[in-house]
């Protein structure tokens, strides 16, 4: 029937007119994006709504106009002509490591556009971009045609105990965390591994696998109490359950259990074991008992007919105002019948 009419491909839209016993014909262009990826484009007006989509290297027919041609959220201008087939090319970014984690691509506003496991490329369309890898960064220029690879290196942090480290960038910021054992990516660069606040500077090279080794100390005893880690300034690095390891990074420091301080050392791949005694005051009534130092400062405190864990050593105890010497040694539980 004559008249005018709209007509829509793609939901791209072509205004024309029909007339009486003649053949109208509509001439199409095509847009076709090529990429060696596995992925899926699609064509957009110019107020950004979605029109179309179809696989890489697979045509979309559209109406002659002004498009948009979008492509992991990168984006080109696309002005087909009728009868004509325009073919927009585009590179691939991938960060080509072995650990079982995913990178994301920003824009130059920091905006992550997209993301893909480790070994699996990413198609986008030429400009520069920031590659993104447990929050290091790294700079990458694509090109269209071409396979851009971004240099990656991996850390491993071994340990025995069911504990995690972290890895902090040269300011002291936290990037990543993992369980010990389990590999981590970054971009080349230098960094800090720490684990129960002990730490080192570790440096990471494109294609190397990065080894840190910590050692492992546990302080054992028959109470239920625990355990703590200090460095040589007092400062609490770490807390545990008697009996229960801890890992650090190799390296001298002071065990505190009930207020005393005993040097352990740690070394890499190795597990330090130290013991503790216990001593309980056997009496009749629900008094409590001190254990003092040599110079009388108070350690410990117990009800009586309890154990306290103590570091091997000479102690004094009391009870009211009655005080008696105590020689605690190492695995053994002494007992005084007060």
């Amino acid at each position: 029937m004559a008249g005018n009419y709209q007509v829509v491909l793609n939901n791209s839209a072509h205004e024309t007119s029909a007339r009486s016993k003649m053949l109208t014909k509509c001439t199409t262009g095509a847009v076709m994006v090529n990429s060696k990826t596995d992925e899926y484009y699609a064509v957009l007006d110019q107020a950004a709504q979605q029109l179309a989509s179809a696989h890489v290297a697979s045509a979309l027919s559209l109406f002659p106009g002004r498009y948009r041609v979008r492509l992991n959220n990168t984006d080109v201008a696309a002005n087909p002509q009728a009868g004509g087939m325009l073919e927009l090319n585009t590179g691939t970014v991938n960060v080509d490591v072995g650990t079982d984690e995913y990178y994301a691509v920003l824009d130059s506003s920091t905006r992550q556009l997209t993301s893909s496991h480790m070994g699996r490329a990413l198609g986008l369309f030429a400009g520069s971009y920031t590659v993104r890898i447990n929050n290091s960064d790294l700079q990458a220029d694509v090109r269209a045609g071409e396979s851009t690879i971004v240099p990656a290196g991996t850390l491993v942090v071994h340990g025995s105990t069911d504990e995690y480290y972290a890895v902090m960038n040269n300011a002291g910021v936290q990037l990543a965390s993992a369980h010990l054992e389990k590999p981590l990516a970054f971009v080349p660069g230098t960094y800090n591994v720490k684990v129960n606040n002990t730490s080192t500077p570790v440096t990471m090279v494109s294609g190397v696998t990065t080894h840190v080794k910590t050692g492992a100390v546990v302080l054992k005893g028959s109470t239920d109490e625990y355990y703590a880690i200090v460095d040589s300034a007092g400062t609490q690095l770490a807390s545990a359950h008697l009996g229960h390891a801890l890992s650090l990074v190799p390296g001298a420091y002071h065990a505190k259990l009930n207020s005393i301080v005993m040097t352990v050392q740690v070394d890499a791949g190795h597990s330090g074991e130290y013991q503790s005694g216990s001593l309980t005051v056997k009496t009749a009534g629900s008094d409590y008992y001190a254990v003092l130092d040599a110079s009388g400062t108070q350690l410990a405190s117990k009800q009586v007919n309890q154990p306290v864990s103590l570091p091997a050593g000479k102690y004094s105890v009391r009870v009211g105002d009655n005080i008696r010497p105590a020689t605690v040694m190492a695995g053994q539980s002494v007992v005084l019948n007060w």
